[in-house]
């Protein structure tokens, strides 16, 4: 979930967006996001699930404004992308690999049989990536939830291990920009992103890092006799590691597949923010990440 970022005019400069649009933009998010999560389970699965619907939407559109795609094979991707966070809901796990199989077949066979595009194999490959991108790695914040939920005393302790990675990724992501708006100076990657910088990285690792334990102790405080036994701080510094190395990849990820398609950000639906995409891109890598290790390592069904 990156921060708040600048817009590119016609002209090709950068146009600020006033703070009070990005911190309403954030708070808005923020409410849609965490109300679902501590509603329950099942609101938390539809809010997911509009996510990566909104989000494969603004794939395709990136897509279709170069020609890649078309929008009824878009509606396949959007489907496939509703789909994977609804089956990590109902039959978690077990049932990716029927939906990802199913969509690599339908996917040549509607390119092959009914469309005739110049370039098909780019409009196939185009179908594929954005329910994985968005359906996909989203669906594990699902899987996380429910998997942390079943394996903890009061079968609550989902919802705040997603807390604890969001939140996290919110400080790195917020300090980051912060800094590197302020001091940054040496570029990371000047091609992909030209406003990151390794200054900014660091201060977002410090902050996360710093923060982890500390929040750890603060859930199970809260938790109180139904804390999670296995949630230590060790745990919690290993995800701060996640979320610091797997956030900005999923970010400069993102921002390579905009530059390739000559947009700043995925959509406009975020005032201030752009698109459900440019809020989730720190999320793509880590949620998945996060979850296996836990799911492996930690949990050990």
């Amino acid at each position: 979930m990156a921060p708040a970022r600048t817009r590119i005019q016609e002209s090709g400069e950068y146009e600020r967006t006033p703070v009070s649009t990005r911190v309403f933009g954030a708070i808005l998010f923020g409410v849609v996001f965490l109300g679902t999560l501590i509603w329950g389970e099942i609101p938390f699965t539809v809010g997911i699930s509009l996510f990566s619907a909104v989000g494969a939407a603004e794939l395709y559109g990136m897509f279709e404004k170069k020609g890649i795609g078309l929008p009824v094979a878009a509606l396949l991707g959007i489907a496939v992308s509703v789909a994977y966070v609804a089956f990590a809901q109902a039959r978690p796990l077990e049932s990716f690999g029927y939906i990802t199989a199913a969509l690599i077949f339908f996917s040549f066979l509607w390119f092959m049989l009914i469309l005739r595009v110049a370039r098909p194999t780019a409009s196939v490959s185009m179908t594929v990536i954005a329910p994985l991108i968005s359906g996909f790695c989203l669906s594990h914040l699902v899987l996380l939830r429910n998997a942390v939920d079943a394996a903890s005393p009061n079968k609550k302790g989902g919802l705040w291990l997603v807390l604890f990675l969001i939140v996290l990724i919110w400080i790195f992501d917020i300090l980051a920009w912060a800094v590197g708006r302020k001091i940054g100076r040496h570029k990371m990657a000047p091609v992909l992103s030209p406003k990151k910088s390794w200054e900014g990285l660091i201060a977002g690792t410090v902050g996360a890092l710093g923060a982890c334990v500390p929040l750890s102790l603060l859930i199970q405080a809260i938790l109180g006799k139904n804390k999670i036994p296995w949630f230590s701080p060790g745990v919690a510094l290993v995800i701060s590691v996640l979320v610091c190395v797997l956030g900005p990849a999923g970010d400069l990820a993102e921002s390579m597949i905009k530059r390739d398609f000559g947009v700043k950000d995925t959509g406009s639906i975020i005032p201030g923010h752009g698109g459900i995409m440019d809020r989730f891109d720190s999320t793509i890598f880590t949620a998945p990440a996060v979850f296996y290790y836990l799911y492996l390592m930690v949990i050990k069904p």
